[in-house]
């Protein structure tokens, strides 16, 4: 209701009950809708799925950014010369780490074989785990059924 339309309303004779409740229901049932309308557009604005959709290359870069925050920078490795050392020795900031070889790679029927053998497994396992779904199904279907009470 606009203020030039309740100062009218106002200067006229005041409206009967009959008048009243019929305004009131038109608010309430107008409440309604608008509520339901504020809450499926906070769950919208709440997916993120609906900024990918909205804004999809500024969805673009910020995955982009965090991606390259997200990523340590690189480690600077110096190979010093002896007088470098003697001074980073001197003020206690020498930091040496052994750094082992890589292992060797393997052959290709190594890599073959463990390939075959974590295969077996798995199915062993799901073979397994059928077998007890089998088993503790059959043991349920058998089992009486139990009483619920009411109360």
């Amino acid at each position: 209701m606009s203020t030039t339309q309740a100062q009218t309303d106002q200067s006229g004779p005041p409206p009967s009950a009959y008048e009243l409740r019929n305004r009131m229901e038109q608010i309430r049932t107008r409440l309604d809708g608008d509520v339901d309308g504020l809450v499926s557009h906070a769950q919208r604005l709440a997916d993120w799925r609906y900024y990918l959709r909205a804004y999809p290359w500024a969805s673009l870069a910020v995955v982009a950014a965090v991606g390259y925050f997200a990523v340590p920078r690189r480690v600077e490795i110096n190979s010093p010369d002896a007088e470098t050392l003697e001074r980073l020795a001197r003020k206690n900031r020498l930091v040496v780490k052994h750094a082992p070889k890589g292992e060797e790679k393997k052959s290709l029927a190594a890599s073959m074989a463990n390939m075959v053998g974590h295969m077996m497994l798995r199915a062993g396992v799901a073979y397994m785990g059928q077998q007890a779904g089998k088993v503790l199904g059959h043991q349920a279907a058998e089992a009486p059924p139990e009483k619920v009470s009411q109360t």
